[in-house]
């Protein structure tokens, strides 16, 4: 029924343009819905997705249509004819009135693209690669200041600034800083951090576990951990740190006898599983 419609709407006028705008509006304000979805899925199916925008612009239907112009934007392969999808994508957006969120998402990822060509100019194509993630790109500039040491401050400002513009939780900045440093070994940089003055949104125990996974020395391991105020932490930490006595001593000052018995149980010190034995005899 659809085809033998569009064939009678061609007949009726040479201009092809003219002929398919009738053949789309009649179909959205005259046809059943079932006809438009039918339609809908046959466009979508197609190399061109102007035809489904076409179809979904006449519906009125601008957060489908501008989400394919979006997914179509990010499968273009040159940067530029992917910005000038997105925005397209931003102005089909912009004509509906429950779509202003996808319309600011579009234009914030825009944004991102934008800031990341102008770090590349600057430090050079690897100081980050092509995200939709925010986070994604200020671990990249944090992680290439291991690289670029004479740009290490710049790019460190850089990270703020790419924080502060859109909006990044600070506990989230603070644990993608740690993330990026230790995978970098930038353990100064580190050790800055949490000397800061300015008062520490997460954790210590970040910090903690970040030096114990990549096997620092203890004396940087217990830096953090004593920095940590909850005893149950500074157990945990000490025990993924496998420095048992220190674990057994913060057991002991809990008064927990099962955490007394767990260090008995994982560590292969004759010794300590001695000073165990004693304090779990008290609880017999």
């Amino acid at each position: 029924m659809l085809a033998e419609f569009e064939k009678a709407c061609i007949s009726k006028t040479r201009d092809a343009a003219q002929a398919q705008l009738f053949y789309l509006s009649t179909i959205v304000q005259k046809f059943p819905p079932e006809a438009m979805n039918l339609l809908s899925k046959y466009f979508s199916s197609m190399q061109d997705v102007k035809h489904v925008i076409n179809l979904k612009n006449k519906g009125r239907d601008y957060a489908a249509s501008g989400k394919v112009i979006a997914q179509r934007a990010l499968n273009l392969p040159r940067e530029q004819d992917r910005l000038s999808a997105l925005q397209e994508a931003s102005r089909v957006f912009a004509q509906g009135k429950d779509t202003l969120f996808l319309k600011a998402s579009t234009d914030e990822y825009l944004e991102l693209i934008l800031e990341q060509e102008r770090l590349r100019r600057i430090y050079g194509p690897d100081v980050t690669t092509k995200t939709s993630s925010v986070t994604d790109t200020i671990f990249n500039i944090l992680c290439y200041a291991a690289v670029k040491l004479r740009d290490a401050n710049k790019l460190l400002a850089e990270s703020e600034k790419l924080a502060k513009k859109f909006k990044v939780p600070e506990k989230r900045l603070w644990h993608t800083k740690i993330r990026a440093f230790a995978a970098t070994d930038q353990w100064n940089s580190l050790r800055y951090m949490a000397e800061s003055r300015t008062k520490v949104p997460i954790s210590f125990k970040y910090f903690a576990l970040a030096a114990i996974q990549k096997q620092r020395d203890i004396s940087d391991i217990l830096f953090y951990i004593q920095k940590v105020t909850d005893g149950e932490e500074r157990y945990d930490l000490f025990c993924e740190a496998k420095l048992w006595k220190r674990a057994l001593d913060e057991a002991k000052k809990l008064d927990d006898v099962r955490r007394v018995l767990n260090v008995r149980a994982v560590c292969n010190d004759p010794d300590i599983q001695r000073l165990c034995d004693q304090f779990a005899s008290n609880y017999s």
